[in-house]
């Protein structure tokens, strides 16, 4: 039995189907790692060009009405003057990868919007002491996976200390500041891909905000 590759009568559909099928496409979430390319080093640094080794939506090259459909769930990101082209991304449900030494350079657009991210450690046991932070500042973060490579700190034969230093970061954050609504943080072991902590997230006293 041959497999079906290309429906021809798909531009004969009725419309209503044709979205619905757009739309259950545009559904699915990615996995998008954002990079640099260059970055300048003269003061403020700044990242002059991002880049993704990850593709475009597809739908927004079939023809007119995918795109239409697209962009009304994908947003450009990451574009700057010396590199216009976007990163096209669905922030409440794309998983958005960076190394953690990109963090502090993340544009306020995106910054501000990402629901879901994942980014990759060689020093877990200063990851608190560089990109808490940033992690606050990220007022929609919902999801965060830290993948911990053996690195500086993390190889040795005091793995379980690193580990449970980075945590501990975390929820001395979430006790000096009871209203932040800390994410979900999954800490995997880079090379393995096994768990090793889990932090449940959430705000200690939702609501809260400190005294003037």
């Amino acid at each position: 039995m041959s497999t079906l590759s290309t429906f021809h009568l798909f531009p004969s559909l009725p419309v209503e189907i044709r979205l619905k099928i757009w739309s259950l496409l545009l559904s699915i979430p990615r996995s998008v790692r954002c990079t640099q390319n260059i970055i300048s080093h003269a003061a403020p640094r700044v990242i002059k060009v991002w880049d993704t080794d990850t593709p475009s939506p597809p739908l927004l090259h079939v023809n007119r009405e995918s795109r239409y459909e697209a962009l009304a769930v994908y947003a450009p990101y990451f574009a700057t003057p010396s590199n216009p082209r976007p990163i096209y991304l669905s922030l409440p449900q794309d998983v958005v990868r960076f190394t953690d030494g990109l963090l502090p350079y993340i544009p306020d657009g995106p910054l501000n919007e990402i629901q879901h991210m994942i980014t990759d450690t060689k020093d877990c046991a200063y990851f608190g002491y560089y990109h808490m932070g940033t992690l606050k500042s990220m007022k929609k973060l919902r999801e965060l996976e830290i993948y911990a490579e053996k690195g500086l700190v993390y190889g040795g034969d005091d793995t379980d200390r690193f580990i449970n230093l980075l945590v501990s970061e975390f929820e001395d954050a979430m006790e000096a500041d009871p209203g932040w609504e800390c994410p979900k943080v999954r800490i995997v072991d880079a090379q393995t891909g096994k768990d090793l902590r889990f932090i449940e997230g959430g705000a200690k006293i939702p609501g809260w905000v400190p005294e003037e």
